[in-house]
């Protein structure tokens, strides 16, 4: 099922091209991201394999065992080789991980839209550095705290239309998505012209619910000052909108951000906007980093590279000791606090006879301080796996194990923790992730928007009580649709239906830009013809009908009977909210069916009378006849080496399904055989309704007459409705 298919000829190859150039298909593929995990975990093994090889080398080398200088060489190659390959998988691992930022900042398109009609707003919506490449486990993770931002921003930043025209500003408010890389990090901001923080308002707020006394909130720095706008249940608005204001969110966001090792930047002037900057280490993969190894006492212990400021061995007479209890050092020219790591950790020191003139001392730094540490001995610099502890242990200052060379264990240390640890602060949350929203926030809060259905919404009418039952929800669980799919066919129904809604809400959005652009109107009715297709033939007939009346309104467009006005935008958006949820509720098992009454009642108004048993039926002609671009990609085709031409004849069965819709799913079916040359009847005769229960086509392929046979049977006749097909080469 490509989504991307428009059903029409492929492009003739350019004078000169290669004579078999790969289709374009092939070039990318979807991957699980489960089977990328289990690489990158393999990835690691193979790291920690590399690792022992250069420490049995370097072991070889030094010791007295007499080795011949043939087999020391060799050993010295295969530790080079191993280390090179397991770098170069590791950061082909790190680049098929990277996504553009793009599909998480096109979600929020919607969501500013809808928030703006929601709060009567008036906002101008820009994203910069939609190409931005970042892993996809923070591309997802970072959807909830900017969904969060932008919530703010529209309803607390931003005036509406009469309050920014009385402080000569435009109607419309400046909201801006930006990302981009800088040396070493992704920035990635939510920027807006609104009037900006209230730094009275916020110090006020402080003192009034015990946040900080009279005197430290008025001695505060301004920066300190936005940072308290993170503190959990600080709110400066006076009343809760359904939209936000109940003081939670910014907490989280906080959290999140730095469980990705982040921190979140506040700039914000008065009259002027405000922007929040998340700045996040560009991740070199979930679960490999490279660490300084050192030990102390019988311990050994991983230090993050990123962490390290400097290792140094320091006299006992540098070290400064104040009331006979602090010690610290000076670093080029700072004074340093010095701890003991093992005293920090376990409570026990390193003994005094650990140490004669000189101790070894690492400094470490986070984005909450820096500090110094007594340790034993540092060992070398290795690239290594870490493994996160499970959840139900909770070792402060230690971020999780990992395997050093030799197949020993050690400890990752987490500086962030060791320095809060130091000076007596305990870190803000156990974990950066986001809490359940209905945990968080009463159910006014949850705007529903871009994000999952609220209970009170469809699936709470669903379970009222006397409320109708969908056709789906009404059959025994074994019988449900989506059970009646094997699991390859279910996978590849709920992939091609997400990537043609995510398309569908571009199109929409570009649609409303250029109203009178009928290519983009016909892109957006092949989208949800296919959509009506997929859901009909998997068993979902109600939302196959509910996407009908909505290609209804679409066709009307098309023939010049209606305009594209906001309406008209505001109906499909809506289309595609409501299908987007209907997936989520058909992956997790449940019938779905439309019943947002406002938009039902939208698409009843632009309902027409269908007279298609009227329009006049011309004779059937059952032959091909070849467009000039048909004719070019025929001849080239039949003189590739590797090529064949199939001529295809398909006999469609009666089904609760029109013709034509089946006839225009067989046709997307067979482009993933080859490239398609011509149908009979046409394919402007079968978008307009004009099939019969015959179908034929003309495409090349470089399969087999089995292997295309094979697709058919299993396929089509399967899923299609085909209850008869024949297959001819053409000679």
């Amino acid at each position: 099922m490509n989504g991307n298919s428009n059903g029409g000829t492929a492009k003739a190859p350019a004078a000169g091209a290669a004579a078999t150039p790969a289709p374009p298909e092939l070039d990318r593929m979807a991957v699980k991201i489960s089977h990328l995990d289990r690489l990158l975990g393999l990835t690691g093994e193979i790291i920690i394999s590399a690792s022992n090889i250069s420490i049995l080398q370097r072991h070889l080398s030094t010791s007295t065992v007499n080795i011949d200088k043939n087999s020391m060489e060799m050993i010295k190659n295969v530790a080079m080789t191993t280390n090179r390959i397991s770098s170069d998988l590791h950061h082909l691992v790190m680049d098929i991980r990277m996504v553009p930022i793009k599909e998480t900042f096109l979600r929020f398109r919607r969501l500013v839209r809808d928030l703006a009609k929601k709060r009567g707003r008036q906002v101008n919506f820009e994203i910069v550095g939609e190409d931005t490449l970042v892993d996809k486990t923070v591309a997802e993770r970072l959807y909830e705290p900017l969904a969060h931002q932008i919530r703010n921003a529209v309803d607390h930043g931003l005036e509406d239309p009469l309050e920014r025209k009385h402080v000569g500003k435009p109607p419309a408010g400046q909201l801006t998505l930006t990302a981009y890389k800088k040396e070493g990090f992704t920035y990635v901001s939510v920027s807006d012209d609104g009037h900006g923080l209230n730094e009275a308002r916020i110090r006020q707020v402080a003192v009034e619910k015990g946040f900080l006394p009279q005197s430290a909130a008025m001695a505060i720095s301004p920066q300190e000052c936005w940072n308290l706008i993170m503190l959990p249940g600080f709110s400066t608005t006076t009343e809760a909108t359904e939209i936000s204001g109940r003081g939670v969110g910014m907490d989280v966001v906080k959290s999140t951000v730095e469980n990705l090792g982040g921190e979140i930047i506040i700039d914000t002037k008065a009259g002027k906007g405000t922007s929040f900057t998340y700045k996040i280490p560009q991740l070199s993969a979930v679960n490999i980093t490279d660490a300084l190894i050192i030990r102390s006492g019988e311990s050994y212990y991983a230090v993050p590279i990123g962490n390290v400021v400097a290792t140094q061995s320091f006299s006992v007479k540098d070290i400064h000791t104040t009331m006979e209890r602090t010690e610290s050092i000076t670093y080029l020219g700072t004074i340093v606090p010095l701890y003991d790591l093992r005293g920090l950790l376990t409570g026990t020191p390193l003994a005094a006879n650990e140490f004669a003139d000189y101790l070894p001392v690492i400094i470490i730094d986070a984005k909450n301080g820096r500090i110094a540490l007594k340790v034993s001995e540092f060992i070398r610099p290795q690239k290594l796996v870490l493994i996160p502890l499970p959840e139900i242990f909770s070792v402060r200052g230690v971020a999780g194990t990992t395997i050093l060379g030799g197949s020993q264990l050690g400890m990752v240390l987490d500086p962030f923790d060791l320095i809060a640890m130091s000076t007596g602060r305990l870190l803000d949350a156990a974990d950066g992730s986001f809490m359940d929203r209905s945990s968080l926030m009463g159910p006014d809060d949850e705007f529903d928007s871009d994000e999952k259905p609220r209970e009170s919404g469809e699936a709470a009418a669903a379970a009222a009580p006397g409320a109708p039952a969908s056709p789906e929800a009404a059959l025994p669980p074994a019988k449900r649709p989506q059970e009646m799919m094997d699991e390859s066919m279910a996978e590849e129904f709920y992939v091609e239906i997400q990537n043609i809604l995510n398309d569908l809400n571009e199109e929409i959005f570009q649609l409303e830009k250029d109203p009178e652009n009928i290519r983009r109107v016909n892109t957006i009715f092949r989208h949800f013809h296919s959509i009506k297709g997929n859901f009909i033939m998997t068993g979902f007939t109600n939302v196959g009908t509910f996407v009908h009346e909505v290609e209804t309104v679409l066709d009307q467009v098309r023939e010049k009977e209606l305009q594209v006005t906001q309406d008209v935008i505001d109906l499909l958006l809506d289309a595609v909210k409501n299908m987007e949820g209907g997936i989520r509720e058909i992956q997790a098992g449940r019938g779905y069916e439309v019943r947002d009454p406002e938009l039902l009642a939208e698409l009843a108004r632009y309902k027409k009378t269908e007279t298609k048993e009227n329009v006049p039926q011309e004779p059937q002609d059952d032959n091909f006849h070849l467009s000039p671009l048909g004719t070019i990609l025929y001849f080239s085709k039949i003189n590739t080496p590797g090529t064949k031409i199939y001529q295809s004849l398909f006999k469609i069965g009666p089904s609760f399904q029109e013709t034509s819709l089946v006839a225009y799913l067989i046709v997307k079916r067979i482009v993933l055989l080859g490239d398609l040359i011509d149908t009979v009847p046409g394919l402007e005769r079968i978008e307009k309704g004009l099939a019969s229960e015959r179908l034929k086509v003309m495409f090349s392929s470089t399969h087999s007459l089995d292997e295309v046979n094979n697709f058919c049977e299993k396929q089509l006749k399967r899923f299609y409705n085909v209850v008869e097909f024949e297959n001819l080469p053409v000679d």
